[in-house]
């Protein structure tokens, strides 16, 4: 009876001892037999789940979970039991739990299994996560907000970055305004001088003189040279132009006769694909052949060892829908690389040997194209060429062509 009576006398600690720890834990501690049935449901389970010991022990552990693991969790007991398949033993994971006030909350729960006598028991150990989950939602709003506001401080460091470039363009233009304005200076009076002596020839030089074709040549030259020093001064600031009724295709003949000579020299042949009855524009016809003549000569410079300059004029639309004039001109040349595509307008940029370019002809094609509302593109590729494709809208109140048909 004395060993008896020690067993018992160890066992009653024992369990006194095992009863303090399930009440001293901060995590609440639910253990249920095969059936789901609670067995023991500790204090720090009762402050979780607002349920006292005495409403849990003897219920399903189903209770203590909303729709629909309620509902699915005596079929896992039971699948487990059967196939040995583990889902939350020994793995742990995150779930719903389900408070006496009908609220849910997320916990963490690790289960363990152990064998009392012939019986299986299932012991839970849960923690509630709620104020872990509100730090990691605000932690993401916080991270979110950070890259918005990451996102937000770059587009105004590019907006910084392009408005510097714009005033650094802007400091270039104003000092090449100043250099156009003492080089027109210095031009002007020889410019003059030279058409007048020239004007003086053609005056005394029969119409059928075979030496009068060049000196017109020469008088139309001079005058371009003159133009060409104005354009300058309107592309470092905006002026007001002559518009007047303009035959695209006439003048990009005329463009083509005026550089025939350096044209055949450079043994570039040129192809004229113009669509009969093209519509005339309403335009500043002396700009359009700054516009011809730079194009032109840019398409010779880009074949040194000759080629064909294909000449195209269509009609077609703007990207807004609006009918326009499409005018391309196709070389065969060595093309543009690239990474300089993109740039190839830009004030200053230039591919040119040093000496042979100032970087403001497409820039200055790429202003008076806008003047008129039309758009200017460019694409080429190595060694098989460029295309330059300029629209220029079509204004029909001012189509010379329907104006004479509804006379």
């Amino acid at each position: 009876m004395h060993a008896d009576s020690v067993a018992e006398k160890a066992l009653a600690t024992t369990e006194a001892r095992l009863r303090a720890l399930l009440e001293a834990a901060v995590d609440a501690i639910v253990s249920i037999n095969e059936r789901g049935i609670i067995e023991i449901f500790n204090a720090a389970a009762e402050r979780m789940f607002g349920y006292t010991a005495k409403e849990a022990v003897g219920k399903n552990v189903s209770m203590l979970m909303p729709t629909p693991h309620r509902e699915e969790h005596d079929d896992y007991i039971a699948r487990y039991l059967f196939s040995g398949q583990k889902k939350i033993i020994g793995i742990g994971r995150e779930v719903v739990g389900l408070r006496k006030n009908g609220t849910t909350f997320p916990m963490e729960l690790s289960v363990a299994e152990a064998l009392v006598g012939d019986e299986r028991i299932f012991v839970g150990i849960l923690r509630d996560i709620t104020d872990r989950k509100i730090a990691e939602h605000a932690l993401q709003a916080s991270k979110e907000k950070l890259e918005t506001a990451v996102a937000e401080l770059q587009a105004k460091n590019d907006e910084i970055r392009q408005m510097s470039q714009q005033l650094w363009l802007a400091a270039k233009l104003a000092s090449v305004g100043e250099l156009a304005a003492s080089i027109a200076h210095e031009l002007n009076n020889p410019l003059a001088t030279v058409c007048l002596r020239v004007e003086s020839v053609l005056m005394r030089t029969p119409p059928d003189d075979p030496r009068r074709r060049a000196l017109e040549i020469i008088d139309q030259e001079a005058r371009r040279m003159g133009n060409l020093v104005t354009n300058l001064l309107q592309f470092c600031r905006r002026g007001a132009g002559q518009s007047s009724t303009v035959d695209v295709s006439e003048e990009l003949t005329k463009a083509v006769e005026l550089i025939e000579h350096h044209l055949r020299k450079r043994l570039i042949n040129v192809v004229q694909e113009f669509e009969p009855n093209m519509p005339t524009l309403f335009a500043d016809r002396q700009k359009l052949r700054q516009v011809f003549l730079n194009l032109l000569t840019n398409a010779s410079d880009a074949m040194p060892e000759g080629g064909t300059l294909t000449l195209r004029l269509l009609n077609g639309k703007m990207d807004n829908g609006q009918d326009a004039l499409i005018i391309e001109f196709v070389d065969t040349g060595i093309g543009i690389p690239p990474e300089h595509l993109d740039k190839a307008m830009e004030p200053f940029f230039t591919t040119k040997e040093e000496g042979k370019g100032t970087g403001l002809g497409l820039a200055i094609c790429r202003r008076i194209i806008q003047e008129h509302h039309g758009s200017i593109q460019l694409s080429s590729e190595l060694g098989r060429g460029t295309t330059v494709r300029v629209a220029l809208p079509i204004r029909h109140g001012t189509n010379v062509r329907q104006l004479r048909e509804k006379m």
